[in-house]
């Protein structure tokens, strides 16, 4: 299938013990399972073509900037920058209409257990300066999938990737029979339009502390979270983030990100003739666990700086390790 005259490369990779299916569009993970199980531990279109709006931005990976920058605007080297205003008319999201996640990736090479990705985001795209030139890299090894975003870029600019991948381990209705653990102690304080102000804000005693295994049912309810939770000041080297576990399936996140931005999807199901049922899933059917800078940092001084220059490389890698009962 193509689209803007760009061919779909559709790439499954399998080590015997996970098997992943990858499509160029966005570098999606369109699902990803046990080599002897069916079901998908993460959200996923059965076709191609729900890809080309996707609302919710299943699997894919987003940028050059995910999450929110207030008012789709920022100083780099002194200069104001005005980025696409696609969250509301007034601020940018995950780069603005045309993320990443949206792009025909080039396919650079592909072997059975790993795929690489390119894409060229011009000088001027979505308003940002700088040719910068992304690649992706999925690799299997025995039970863990590693996700390797790397990025240079030919003049400053802002470089914040993440993948968008929706987990749901046990194939329930949704995320109420899931437990998880973030090892953060505090959470960004946001506004009414979920932008953070540049305030923290401890987790101890509310509905947001995760540091100890919690459910994401609430009362008769759900968790509903969509926050940034503060691993690091910087990003790190790789390191054990979060555990997630459902249905006898454990995933445990490792990062080298700063911040890790949890979804719980409580505004999953944008209508979406393309999709089965016409919709794009349904609220609470999986949960989004996006390892990044922090959202708004290039407006915040005292948030690790997300500025690429010329003579440095961006280089995010998470690794999803799972495991089962």
């Amino acid at each position: 299938m193509t689209h803007h005259d760009r061919q779909i490369e559709t790439i499954t990779l399998d080590n015997g013990t996970l098997r992943a299916r990858i499509l160029t569009i966005g570098a999606a993970i369109q699902s990803l399972s046990w080599c002897d199980s069916d079901h998908s531990m993460v959200l996923g279109y059965p076709t191609v073509e729900p890809y080309f709006a996707n609302p919710g931005k299943l699997g894919v990976i987003v940028g050059r900037y995910a999450n929110r920058i207030r008012g789709a605007r920022a100083e780099i080297d002194g200069a104001e920058y005005h980025f696409d205003a696609n969250l509301g008319g007034i601020h940018c999201l995950h780069g603005g209409r045309d993320t990443l996640g949206l792009r025909v990736m080039d396919l650079v090479e592909a072997t059975p257990v790993s795929v690489h990705l390119r894409d060229v985001l011009p000088d001027g795209h979505m308003g940002f300066p700088g040719n910068l030139t992304v690649d992706v890299i999925y690799a299997l090894d025995g039970a863990t999938l590693r996700t390797t975003i790397l990025g240079k870029t030919d003049a400053t600019t802002l470089c914040n990737f993440t993948g968008h991948s929706y987990f749901n381990l046990s194939g329930n209705h949704d995320i109420s029979d899931h437990r998880l653990q973030v090892a953060a102690e505090q959470r960004l304080e946001v506004d009414a339009e979920s932008i953070p102000t540049g305030q923290y804000l401890d987790v101890a005693g509310t509905e947001y502390d995760l540091r100890d295994q919690a459910s994401l049912a609430w009362g008769e309810g759900m968790r509903t979270i969509d926050m940034n939770y503060c691993l690091s000041d910087n990003p790190t080297d790789l390191r054990t983030v979060a555990v997630l576990r459902a249905g006898g399936n454990t995933m445990t996140l490792a990062t080298t990100e700063a911040g890790l931005q949890v979804y719980t999807a409580h505004n999953l199901g944008t209508p979406l003739p393309s999709a089965p049922h016409g919709r794009a899933f349904h609220p609470y059917a999986g949960v989004a666990l996006e390892p990044q800078f922090y959202p708004n940092s290039p407006n915040i001084p005292q948030f690790a700086s997300a500025i690429l220059h010329a003579h440095d490389d961006y280089r995010h890698v998470t690794e999803y390790r799972f495991s089962r009962d």
